[in-house]
């Protein structure tokens, strides 16, 4: 055989793409290896070895010496590093005449055995209360593309043994479970998606491993069940993988008399158990393994290598880890010089083995490349497969109180205690997004004066959320659940209505069978923590069963089934099939506007199947040095986006009531349009901007003094004071006469009209449109929409007049005013006329974040419902979203992609023509586009410090980051 330098290819398969013609068959490629081989040569295909891949390559001679020396058939490798793997599976190829078969026990992926560079899907107990079996088959195609990465071609799983005892050190919480069907049709689950995609798969461990309490790697497990028994329980799932194809069975380090009663009898040396069960009564011609050979199952019993040629004696065809390789070699030679073992059932194991390698690809030369190999294990997609199978996994074991999922937040008193972690962790952030929740942390031993300080006030909440962490999987341990833990928890439960969840073991939950809501999250990832927090919350519905029985109470196939609330979570691209790095190029864009100084900085937030995938805040408040970096949690004057955000959906609401009719006539609402040339306007067309009003009325020059180029408020008009006669801020200590109102709202009832009623951008609608919903709801238009559309919605930063409740350093200022007010505008709304009606209107005066703009946003895009609260029907979204009948572009109240090509355009081009949303004088867009789920917010302000920089809208930025979004799908997603 021609050698190929392995180190030097830079393959990223782990087998060449050869014509059909070029490779040999199965059958021929078998007999030529086999027929050339010596009887060392053949024995040293049924040994796969111990390897590690750490950097000290401590062991690699030793590895080395065993190719060359004993001609092994493989390698089986354990902790270190990825990278440093490739690399010496391609070094170990090089000295071996046979291509080696590698294995790996990987059974909650290669985090497994690389747990600091490699992700970790769950472990099977948390898989096993997922009822959609399908996710189970696309994590077994996801590590089966990361064990070809890196050169690895059976991986040890899945564990199949029906985990039916709580007390259990070893199998545990690596099983799927206490139920033979659930197990059965996960573990298929798990061996199709690997087997479809190229990696062999591993039924272990046989006959069943779940019902002892010893651990086989220190002593040899004794089960007593007859044989009925276990064939009904033990061995039913691997009777069904056999009969599904499963390419391997791994062989457990048990005592069953049933099976085989001579004394101290492992079943991997068995006869019985492996010839007479599993190859005759199971049917089962695959390849078999042995457990680990170096364990004290085994070796407490059997030395010098008399358990390795027991092994092949009794059927097995694979010696995993031996713990003598040249003892066992001698004692198999001196077996089958006596007859023992027979040498055509060595023949038949060697072809086994050589048939798995062929399956593998290994009868064409290999070679691995060692470059990006962290990434691809670690990339977007598999991380979001995994938020996947959580999100489904999550359990809601029990809520008698009804209190998951949590509604109406905003109106409830929580209280977060988390134990087990000292610091406040991902769990109680992400509680954080969904409400105002106060949090208290302790260690897993509470003390006495910890108690006391978290039972001090805990009566006086509505909701006590309580997390436990850093748990132990052992019962021996009480699953890392102190007394004193146990006790805090009773004593909140007679206080107030406790949430419990549980980041841990299952069968913990025998301690809280007085509990009346449990949330089990089964582990203790940041990615568990985060996925449950929203859960609790109704982002995700909640679907998961127990997998077994920790109490009478908390049994098997428990499980309340919540729908969620259509409310916005957080996941990445990948979890909605967008791309990330695509996403990322938005990055690029906002740099652009920071640098050419189109706006000082920004908020950008994308939205996707009712994930927040992208969420960025970018600059400063200002071009200043000092001037504060802009985060999250900060406030936009959002301007013409009010049009929307208040005034378009309030009108929509009284609509959907049958309280307002946007085709009667406007003074039916406002009576003092009845004298007037607008008396028989209609909403809709007001709102279509095709009623033909004008653009705007510039209010504030009537009441400023020009002298000299500069502009002064008039005295007439402001007072730099507070007073009942001066009461509407415009500014920093600058007040307007209060009476002017009066003067404001006769310009716009009195204001001329353009020619036609063709389409044509107005403000003065909105104005009407926010006299009408007052008139009708008889409220004043901040306090409807704050009652009715923002406290619903859990809002926290959407507001009029954001300086009553904000500090300003919270708010971004949005220009320098030299004409008119002569100070910086920072939280008092830009727009002018907006600012003499005190900060309230209905075309602008709104101030908000991106993460509020899109919940209402996602609100509509939910056809008016969210959090559980229906605002409006769908009828009524879709009317107010579909094109007025005398427009391309204009829906009532929303602005919509232009159809007409030579026009202009508010949105990117490849938006569909559903889409809808609004843009805003200071720098700000919003736009839905229901045909993609799609939510984009984009926030600046552009007008800082002149409104008169419009490069923001010349470069088309707002149009440029959006078509990055749609460039982030793919052609799937695009063509739907």
């Amino acid at each position: 055989m021609v050698k190929i330098g392995f180190s030097v290819l830079l393959i990223f398969a782990l087998q060449f793409h050869v014509s059909s013609q070029e490779m040999v068959s199965e059958d021929e490629w078998i007999e030529s290896q086999i027929s050339t081989m010596t009887m060392e040569e053949k024995l040293g295909q049924l040994f796969m070895v111990r390897a590690f891949s750490k950097s000290d390559d401590a062991d690699v001679p030793k590895i080395l010496d065993q190719i060359k020396k004993y001609h092994i058939g493989g390698i089986c490798f354990f902790q270190g590093s990825p990278v440093r793997q490739v690399e010496l599976i391609n070094q170990y190829n090089e000295a071996s005449k046979v291509p080696l078969l590698i294995g790996v026990d990987a059974e909650w992926g290669l985090g497994m055995r690389f747990p600091e560079s490699t992700i970790s899907f769950p472990k099977q107990i948390m898989l096993g209360a997922i009822q959609d079996n399908n996710l189970i088959y696309k994590m077994g195609k996801e590590i089966a593309d990361h064990c070809k990465r890196v050169g690895i071609h059976v991986n040890f799983a899945p564990v199949v043994d029906i985990n039916n005892n709580p007390l259990n050190p070893v199998i545990n919480d690596r099983a799927f479970g206490e139920d033979k069907f659930n197990v059965s049709a996960k573990a298929y689950a798990y061996m199709l998606g690997m087997q479809e995609n190229g990696i062999l798969a591993c039924a272990k461990h046989f006959p069943g491993h779940g019902d002892t309490e010893v651990d086989s790697h220190v002593g040899l497990p004794v089960i007593r069940h007859e044989m009925e028994r276990l064939r009904d329980i033990e061995l039913f799932p691997f009777k069904s993988l056999a009969d599904q194809g499963i390419a391997s069975v791994m062989i457990a380090h048990l005592h069953i008399p049933a099976i085989d009663d001579r004394p101290m009898r492992p079943t991997t040396l068995s006869k019985p158990a492996v010839t007479d069960l599993l190859r005759k009564e199971i049917g089962y011609d695959g390849l078999v393994f042995t457990d680990a050979m170096e364990m004290k199952g085994v070796t407490e019993n059997f030395k010098d290598g008399i358990a390795e040629a027991e092994a092949l004696k009794a059927g097995v065809d694979i010696i995993l880890l031996p713990e003598d390789i040249a003892k066992s070699m001698d004692k198999i030679k001196e077996y089958i010089g006596s007859g023992e073992i027979k040498m055509e059932d060595i023949d038949k194991s060697v072809r086994r083995m050589l048939k798995a390698k062929y399956k593998c690809g290994l009868s064409t030369p290999l070679g691995l490349n060692h470059l990006g190999v962290i990434e691809y294990l670690n990339s977007k997609k598999s991380q979001a497969l995994k938020s996947e199978l959580i999100e489904n996994a999550i359990t809601l074991a029990i809520d008698d109180q009804g209190l998951v999922p949590i509604k109406n937040a905003n109106k409830k008193k929580i209280l977060c205690v988390s134990i087990g972690s000292p610091a406040k962790n991902m769990f109680q952030k992400r509680l954080d997004s969904y409400a105002k929740v106060d949090h208290l942390n302790t260690t897993k031993e509470v003390t006495i004066e910890k108690k006391k300080l978290i039972l001090k006030d805990a009566g006086k909440y509505d909701i006590v959320i309580v997390s436990i962490h850093d748990m132990s999987r052992n019962a021996s341990k009480d699953f890392g659940i102190t007394l004193s833990a146990r006790d805090l928890i009773a004593s909140l439960n007679a206080k107030s209505k406790v949430i419990l969840c549980v980041f841990g073991n299952p069968y913990s939950l025998k301690y809280f069978d007085d509990l009346k809501t449990v949330v089990m999250a089964y582990e203790d990832d940041d990615m568990v923590r985060d996925v449950t927090a929203q859960s609790l919350f109704g982002v995700n519905a909640i679907s998961g069963k127990l997998p077994v029985t920790a109490s009478p109470k908390f049994s098997f196939s428990a499980g309340v089934l919540r729908p969620g609330l259509g409310k916005l979570g957080f996941s990445l691209p990948e979890r909605t099939g967008m791309n990330s790095e695509r996403l990322d190029m938005i990055d690029q864009i906002v740099e652009e506007i920071i640098q050419t100084k189109a706006a000082p900085g920004c908020q950008v937030l994308v939205a996707k199947d009712g994930k927040i995938i992208f969420r960025k805040s970018y600059g400063k408040f200002t071009y200043e040095k000092q001037s504060k970096k802009v985060e999250n949690k900060d406030i936009y004057d959002v301007a013409s986006l009010t049009k929307i955000l208040a005034t378009t959906i309030s009108v929509m609401k009284l609509y959907d009531e049958n309280k307002l009719d946007i085709h009667a006539p406007i003074s039916r609402y406002i009576p003092e349009l009845l004298a007037t040339n607008k008396s028989n306007f209609t909403l809709s067309d007001m709102m279509a901007h095709h009623a033909g009003l004008r653009p705007w009325i510039p209010f504030y020059e009537s009441t400023v003094i020009k002298e000299d180029k500069k502009v002064f408020a008039n005295p007439q008009y402001y007072n730099p004071k507070l007073t009942p006669e001066f009461s509407i801020p415009v500014a920093q200590k600058l007040f307007l006469r209060t009476d002017y109102r009066d003067s404001i709202w006769n310009l716009i009832y009195a204001s001329e009209l353009r020619a036609d009623t063709n389409y044509k951008y107005s403000d003065l609608g909105f104005y009407l449109a926010m006299k009408a919903v007052e008139n009708v709801s008889r409220r004043k238009f901040e306090e409807f929409t704050n009652d009715e559309i923002f406290t619903p919605l859990g809002l926290t930063k959407t507001t009029f007049n954001p300086l009553r409740k904000f500090s300003i350093t919270d708010i971004v200022p949005t220009e320098k005013d030299e004409y008119w007010r002569n100070q910086v505008v920072d939280g008092t709304v830009h727009d002018m006329g907006a600012a003499m009606l005190g900060g309230v209107c209905g075309h602008a005066g709104l101030f908000s974040n991106s993460m509020d703009v899109a919940v209402i946003m996602q609100m509509l895009l939910n056809g008016g419902s969210y959090g559980g609260h229906q605002f409006f029907s769908p009828q009524t979204v879709k009317y107010f979203t579909t094109r007025y009948s005398r427009s391309t572009r204009r829906g009532i109240g929303f602005d919509m992609k232009e159809l007409d090509r030579g026009k202009n355009q508010p949105t990117c081009e490849a938006a569909s023509s559903e889409t809808f949303g609004h843009t805003g004088f200071t720098g700000t867009c919003t736009f839905v586009d229901p045909k993609y789920n799609l939510v984009y917010v984009f926030l600046s302000n552009r007008t800082f410090p002149d409104m008169n920089n419009n490069a923001l809208n010349k470069k088309d930025y707002r149009e440029r980051i959006q078509a990055c979004i749609y460039q982030a799908m793919d052609g799937e997603l695009l063509n739907q």
